[in-house]
C-alpha cells in the first residue's frame, strides 16, 4: 500500500503534535504547587519575607529544569528569582510599593513561561508544550 505526501504529512504532524506535549515529572507538579501556596500567601499578606525568600530559591531549580529545555523557561525563571529577592527586601524594608513591585516581576514570569509551555488539557490537567 502506498501512502500520498498528503497523508505521510498529516500522520507526521500527528505524531508531532502528539510527542510535543509531555506530562510534567512529579518534581514539577510539586514545585507549581508550591509555587502556588506561596503566591497565595504573598496575596494575603502572610509571610511574604519568607515566601520570597522560598520563591527564589524554588526558581534556582525551576531554572535548572528549564535550562535544558527553553530559554523562554529559563528567563521565566530567572525573573522570579529576582523578583523573590526584591520581594523579601521589600518586606523587610516595609517597602509596600516595593512588595507591589516584586509581585508583577513574578507574576510576569509565571505568564511568561504559562503562555510559552502550559497546555491545558482538562480543568485539573496540564501538560509542557
Amino acid at each position: 500500500m502506498q501512502l500520498s505526501k498528503y497523508t505521510l504529512g498529516l500522520v507526521a504532524a500527528f505524531l508531532f503534535s502528539a510527542a510535543a506535549a509531555e506530562d510534567p515529572s512529579p518534581q514539577h507538579v510539586q514545585w507549581m504547587k508550591e509555587s502556588g501556596e506561596l503566591q497565595g500567601k504573598i496575596r494575603k499578606n502572610v509571610e511574604v519575607e519568607a515566601s520570597g525568600k522560598r520563591l527564589a530559591a524554588l526558581y534556582q531549580e525551576v531554572g535548572k529544569f528549564w535550562a535544558a529545555r527553553s530559554e523562554t523557561g529559563k528567563k521565566s525563571a530567572a525573573d522570579i528569582v529576582q523578583g523573590g529577592n526584591a520581594l523579601a527586601q521589600a518586606a523587610v524594608a516595609g517597602n509596600a510599593e516595593g512588595v507591589a513591585a516584586a509581585s508583577k516581576i513574578i507574576g510576569g514570569g509565571c505568564r511568561g513561561c504559562h503562555d510559552a509551555h502550559r497546555e491545558k488539557i482538562s480543568d485539573t490537567v496540564y501538560k509542557i508544550k
